[in-house]
C-alpha cells in the first residue's frame, strides 16, 4: 500500500481540482455561441433578431383531446390559469381576445386619420347620397343594432375601412369561443410573454408554470389529452434540456465504456487510477483556459471534453501498454517518446481548423481539446513516469502474441487500399455535397417539431415568411414614413404586413386630417345629400362637431395605443434595437415577395432584404472558408514538421497516403449518411486527420522485435476502441451538433486505424523472402 501512497495522493488531488473546476465555472447551454458574427447591417440585425427580437416572447400552446367536450372545458380552464400567472401580456385563443370594443373608443376617434381609403373622408353630397343609402339598407337588416351604434356616426364607414385592413387573414375555425385546428381536435392559443428571457434557469421556471397551469386544468380521466409547446421560448428550453440530457449520457457511457476497456486490456484498478489522473487534470485545466480566454464555458465543450476521454487517454495507455514489468520509464520513452511528442504536436496542429474557424463556440471547442491534449501528454511524459514507477503498473497482457501478429499478413495486400479510391470519388463526383444553407445542424431544434410550428403558425393566420425586407431609421416615425413612401408604388403591399398598415406615420395622418371638409361645408352637403333621402333631416345633425372635433385631434402614436391587440401586432414588426428602430415587410404570397426583391435590387440602400431560410448559412460560407483554409494548412503544417524531424520523405509520403484514404472514405460514410456538409463536418475530419497522424506515427515507427510489434498493436487497438466507441456515443445525441461530431470523427478513427495498420506498419519478413506465413 506504501507505494501506492504517492498515486492516491495525486488521484485525490486531481479529483479535488476537477470537483472544484466544475463548482466555480457555470455552463451556458444556448445556441448563440455557434451562430456567426454579423458583418453588415442585414446581418446584424437578422442575429439581433434571432437572439433577443420580438420572436423571443411568441409561443404557441396547443391543447390536444380526442373528446369535444373535453377539449373545450381544458381550454377554457388551461386560459384562465396561464392568465393567473402573470406571465404573458397577450394570450390570444378566441374571437372574443381579437376584440376590438374595449379598443374601440381610441381608434374610432381617430378613424378618419387611420382609414387607408381616401373615399372614407369624401364628404361630397354624391359621395354622401350613396353612403346614406348603404345605411339605410343595411338598417332593415340583421346588423341594425351595429348600424344604428356605430354606422350613424360614421356613414362614410371609416371605423369599418381601418378594422378591414387590419384583418388579413380569416381567422381560424372555432367552438364555443375557442380556435380549433383544422382536425377539430386541438385548440390553438398565441402567448406573448411579458418578460421575455434566454436565461436556462427561467425557461425553465416559465415551462414549469405552463405545465404546472395545464395539470390543473385537464382532466385526469382523459388520457388523450395533452399540451404541445411550440415557439422560440419552447424551442431554447428544449434545446437546453436536450443538451443536459446529452450531457449527462456523454458522462455516464464515457466513463462505463472506457473503464470497461481499460479494465479488460490491464485488469488493475491501480491502472485505472493512474489513467484518472490525466484526465482529470486535462478536463479541469481545458475548462479553466476557456474560462480565461472567452469568459465563459459551454455545455457543449464539456460534452465534447468528456468524450475525448477516449482520445486523452491514448497517452497514458501507450506509456503503460509499452512497459513490460519491472522495466525502467526511461528505457520505455526511448521507444515511444519522440513518436508520443510527434503524435501531440501533429494532434494540436490537426485542431488549427477548429480554433481559428471564427466561430466562438468552436473555436472553445478546439481550444478546449488542444488543451486537453495537451496537458494529457505532458502529464504522461513528466508526472505519470514517476507514479507508474513506484506502483509497477504495466499491462496485464505481455509477451509476443502470435495470433495478434498474424493480422500483419494482410499488409502483403496493402496495395488494395487504393481501391476505394474509384468509389470514394464516383460518389463524391456524381452526388456531391450540398454546402448547409439553413443551419440545419447548428439548430437543436428537430425538424419535425418546426414543421409542427409552421403548421400551427399558419392556421393561426401568423404565416411565418422565408422573405423579409427590413427597414432602417432612427425613430419609429422615419421608419413609417419610409415603408409608406417605399410601397405606395407596389400593388403587392396589400399583400405584405407591416407596420405603417397598421398604424400610419404621424405625417400621413396630419395629411388625412387636413383634408376633411370644415364643419360649415360638410353642413352643406348634409342637407344636398339628405334632401330625398328616407332619414330625418336630424338624422346626422352630430357628424360636423364630430368631423370637426377629429379634425384637430393630434394624430395617433405608439404611445396612445399601449395595451391595445394592435400594440402587440406592432410589436412584431416595429421594434427598437440599440439607437435605432427597425421595420419589418414581411410577404404574404409569392408575388409580394417577388415584388420586394424587385423593389430591393432597384432601392437597396433602402431596403435590406433578409431571406430567413438561407441567410444562417450565406453568414456561414465565410467560416466555412476559413475553416477550410486551415485545415489544409494545419494539414501541410504537420506534414512538413514530420519530415524536417523524420527526414524520410517516403515515410512522410506514406502518411500523406494515409490520411488522404481516410479522408476519401470519411467523406464517403458522411455522403452515404446524408447530403449536407457543413463546417462542423470540417472542424471533425481535421480533428480525424490528426488521430490519423497519431497511429500512423506509432505504426511506422521503428520495431526492433515481435514483442514490441505486439506491444504497439495491443495499445493502439485499445486507443482506437475507445475513440470509436466514445465518439459513436456522441452520434446517438439528440443535439445535431453533437451527432454529427460524433458520426464524422467514430467512423474516421475506424478508417484511419485500418489504413495506417495496413500502410504504415511493417510487411512480415516470411512475405518478403517468400517463406510461408
Amino acid at each position: 500500500m506504501k507505494r501506492h501512497l504517492p498515486l492516491l495522493l495525486t488521484l485525490f488531488c486531481a479529483i479535488m481540482a476537477a470537483a472544484g473546476t466544475f463548482a466555480t465555472i457555470p455552463l451556458r447551454m444556448g445556441m448563440e455561441a455557434f451562430l456567426p458574427r454579423p458583418h453588415d447591417e442585414a446581418s446584424r440585425f437578422l442575429l439581433d433578431e434571432l437572439n433577443h427580437g420580438a420572436t423571443q416572447s411568441i409561443m404557441i400552446a396547443s391543447v390536444r383531446s380526442d373528446r369535444t367536450d373535453t377539449l373545450v372545458q381544458t381550454g377554457h380552464r388551461f386560459h384562465q390559469a396561464l392568465a393567473a400567472t402573470g406571465l404573458f401580456s397577450l394570450i390570444l385563443d378566441g374571437p372574443a381576445s381579437l376584440s376590438w370594443q374595449k379598443d374601440q373608443p381610441v381608434f374610432f376617434a381617430h378613424r378618419y386619420g387611420l382609414a387607408p381609403h381616401d373615399r372614407t373622408r369624401l364628404f361630397s353630397p354624391a359621395t354622401l347620397k350613396t353612403d346614406t343609402d348603404r345605411l339605410y339598407d343595411l338598417l332593415q337588416s340583421m346588423a341594425a343594432p351595429l348600424v344604428e351604434e356605430i354606422g350613424l356616426k360614421d356613414p362614410t364607414g371609416a371605423y369599418a375601412d381601418y378594422l378591414a385592413s387590419l384583418e388579413r387573414s380569416s381567422p381560424p375555425t372555432s367552438l364555443d369561443g375557442l380556435w380549433l385546428t383544422a382536425d377539430h381536435h386541438a385548440t390553438l392559443m398565441l402567448l406573448q410573454l411579458r418578460h421575455p428571457s434566454l436565461d436556462p434557469a427561467r425557461l425553465k421556471q416559465l415551462h414549469q408554470a405552463i405545465q404546472q397551469a395545464f395539470d390543473s386544468s385537464r382532466p385526469h380521466d382523459d388520457t388523450t389529452c395533452q399540451l404541445l409547446l411550440t415557439g422560440s421560448p419552447a424551442f431554447s428550453f428544449s434545446a437546453a434540456q436536450s443538451l443536459r440530457h446529452d450531457m449527462d449520457l456523454l458522462a455516464l457511457l464515457s466513463l462505463v465504456l472506457v473503464t470497461g476497456i481499460l479494465y479488460w486490456r490491464f485488469r488493475s484498478l491501480w491502472v485505472l487510477a493512474v489513467m484518472a489522473v490525466p484526465f482529470l487534470f486535462s478536463l479541469s485545466l481545458s475548462m479553466l483556459v476557456v474560462q480565461l480566454c472567452f469568459g465563459w464555458v459551454h455545455g457543449i465543450a464539456v460534452g465534447f471534453g468528456m468524450t475525448m476521454l477516449g482520445v486523452s487517454l491514448d497517452y497514458p495507455v501507450l506509456l503503460l501498454g509499452h512497459r513490460d514489468r519491472g522495466e525502467t520509464i526511461p528505457v520505455v520513452l526511448g521507444r515511444i517518446g519522440s513518436s508520443l511528442k510527434l503524435a501531440t504536436l501533429t494532434a494540436i496542429v490537426g485542431l488549427l481548423s477548429m480554433i481559428f474557424c471564427g466561430l466562438p463556440g468552436l473555436m472553445e471547442l478546439g481550444l478546449f481539446s488542444a488543451t486537453g491534449i495537451l496537458a494529457a501528454s505532458c502529464i504522461t511524459l513528466w508526472l505519470l513516469p514517476r507514479l507508474v514507477t513506484q506502483a509497477d503498473l504495466a499491462a496485464h497482457q505481455q509477451g509476443v502474441s502470435p495470433a495478434l501478429l498474424r493480422w500483419e499478413n494482410l499488409r502483403r495486400y496493402r496495395v488494395c487500399t487504393l481501391l476505394i479510391l474509384p468509389p470514394a470519388l464516383a460518389l463524391l463526383l456524381l452526388s456531391p455535397f450540398r454546402i448547409e444553407r439553413q443551419g440545419e445542424i447548428l439548430n437543436p431544434v428537430p425538424t419535425a417539431l418546426l414543421a409542427t410550428d409552421r403548421q400551427l403558425h399558419q392556421q393561426l393566420g401568423t404565416p411565418q415568411p422565408s422573405l423579409m425586407a427590413v427597414i432602417h431609421a432612427p425613430d419609429s416615425q422615419t421608419v413609417l414614413q419610409r415603408e409608406e413612401t417605399l410601397l405606395a408604388s407596389l400593388p403587392d403591399s396589400r399583400d405584405m404586413d407591416y407596420a405603417a398598415q397598421l398604424l400610419p406615420s404621424r405625417l400621413l395622418q396630419q395629411q388625412r386630417l387636413d383634408s376633411l371638409p370644415s364643419a360649415k361645408t360638410l353642413k352643406a352637403a348634409l342637407q344636398a345629400a339628405l334632401r330625398e333621402s328616407p332619414f330625418q333631416p336630424d338624422a346626422f345633425a352630430g357628424l360636423p362637431d364630430d368631423v370637426e372635433q377629429a379634425k384637430h385631434l393630434p394624430p395617433l402614436g405608439l404611445g396612445d395605443i399601449a395595451g391595445t391587440v394592435l400594440a402587440h401586432r406592432l410589436d412584431l414588426l416595429l421594434m427598437p434595437r440599440s439607437d435605432s428602430w427597425y421595420g419589418l415587410i414581411l410577404p404574404r404570397t409569392p408575388q409580394a415577395a417577388t415584388a420586394l426583391t424587385r423593389l430591393h435590387e432597384e432601392r437597396p440602400q433602402d431596403l435590406l432584404l433578409v431571406n430567413m431560410k438561407t441567410a444562417v448559412g450565406d453568414l456561414l460560407h465565410p467560416y466555412v472558408r476559413k475553416a477550410a483554409f486551415w485545415l489544409a494548412a494545419g494539414i501541410t503544417l504537420a506534414l512538413l514538421v514530420l519530415l524536417i524531424c523524420q527526414k524520410d520523405p517516403a515515410r512522410t509520403g506514406r502518411i500523406a497516403l494515409t490520411l488522404c484514404l481516410t479522408g476519401l472514405g470519411t467523406l464517403a460514410v458522411l455522403r452515404l449518411h446524408g447530403p449536407v456538409f457543413s463546417i462542423i463536418h470540417i472542424v471533425a475530419l481535421a480533428f480525424v486527420l490528426g488521430i490519423g497522424m497519431d497511429y500512423a506515427l506509432f505504426f511506422s515507427r521503428p520495431q526492433l522485435d515481435a514483442a514490441e510489434r505486439t506491444r504497439t498493436l495491443r495499445t493502439l487497438l485499445t486507443c482506437n476502441l475507445m475513440t470509436i466507441l466514445s465518439f459513436a456515443i456522441l452520434a446517438g445525441c439528440q443535439t445535431p451538433l453533437l451527432r454529427e461530431l460524433g458520426l464524422t470523427i467514430s467512423s474516421g478513427a475506424l478508417f484511419a486505424m485500418l489504413f495506417s495498420f495496413l500502410l504504415m506498419g511493417t510487411v512480415p519478413a516470411s512475405s518478403r523472402q517468400g517463406d510461408p506465413a
